[in-house]
């Protein structure tokens, strides 16, 4: 008689498996449901989106200490209180005050488009969910391409560098990235829909889907997917585009979809390996928040993105 390894496995590691398989689903499943329905019920969709995705923090940063993927990394490293700015600043600081600055600047040209088209260019009467999917699919779009870039052109590459600083992976680090870069990433996820008109609910439906998905993307949680990796750019792909490996971490570009990269050739995901050594070419990177800040404009080699370009080349 024939055995499969999973047939080895006793109860309780079969139950860890099949955890680690749907977790993220239920869990963004009952993110989005709950925006949805409380929407409704509350009439203020951005504030139950931000409840939401304050809750979906502290289930992943649970969820690290019962299931992680690497006990190692569930070790602080100094890098906490650096991570909390970085969150803060990104997060709520430039997120709320760019999106009130974008609406500003495009109400006009909305209007404009409304008079035209009448209820403007975004299909209202779609249902909630496929009026998130193709939001999702608009948006990382540009956001594969500004993420891209970044590990090409050298000056991009010294901003996208403070997201590659961490060496572990942990659900607050999500929020590393240079203030400039966040500018440049929450364009294509704002401007868009601001002169298309998308509704208030959808708005809060992908951003509650960007908070669990980014908490659990850089989660320090075993999480598996399967086939769905091909859809979701989540832990088991983010992984990878860690890697300290230059041909490992120049892959992976989608931040909440990997449909993106399934087309362009970047997708990446090894069966016969787990990830290795994480963060920067560079050893002497600064490891607080305004010396992070300030990196990029600094007398500093790092010189990933022209190694990626030569290699790139020779292929």
């Amino acid at each position: 008689m024939q055995h499969t390894a999973n047939s080895y496995l006793d109860p309780a590691s079969r139950s860890a498996t099949l955890l680690s398989y749907l977790i993220f689903p239920l869990a963004l499943g009952l993110g989005l449901l709950s925006t949805a329905y409380f929407s409704q019920q509350t009439g203020n969709p951005i504030t139950v989106a931000i409840v939401v995705s304050l809750s979906a923090m502290v289930a992943v940063a649970v969820l690290e200490r019962l299931m992680p993927y690497r006990q190692d990394w569930n070790v602080s490293r100094g890098d906490i209180g650096t991570d909390f700015w970085h969150m803060v600043v990104n997060q709520i600081l430039l997120s709320r005050g760019l999106n009130v600055l974008w609406i500003a600047l495009l109400a006009g040209m909305t209007a404009r488009l409304a008079d035209t088209y009448g209820a403007g260019l975004w299909p209202h009467h779609w249902p909630l969910l496929v009026q998130l999917v193709l939001m999702l699919l608009i948006a990382e779009f540009g956001r594969y391409w500004v993420h891209r870039w970044a590990h090409r052109n050298p000056w991009l590459w010294r901003l996208h560098a403070v997201h590659h600083s961490p060496a572990r992976l942990y659900f607050l680090n999500a929020g590393r990235v240079h203030p400039l870069e966040k500018f440049l990433y929450l364009t294509p996820e704002v401007v868009p829909f601001v002169i298309m008109g998308t509704n208030i609910e959808c708005l809060a439906m992908y951003a509650t889907f960007n908070s669990i998905h980014g908490f659990f993307q850089h989660g320090n949680v075993n999480v598996r997917l399967g086939p769905l990796n091909y859809f979701f750019s989540m832990a088991e792909l983010h992984r990878w585009h860690h890697s300290r490996e230059i041909d490992e971490s120049d892959r992976n570009f989608g931040n909440n979809l990997s449909v993106w990269d399934v087309l362009f050739g970047t997708w990446f995901l090894p069966k016969d390996r787990e990830v290795g050594t994480l963060g920067l070419q560079s050893d002497d990177y600064p490891e607080g928040y305004l010396t992070q800040v300030m990196a990029p404009f600094q007398a500093r080699d790092i010189s990933k993105p022209v190694q990626a370009q030569a290699s790139e080349s020779g292929a």
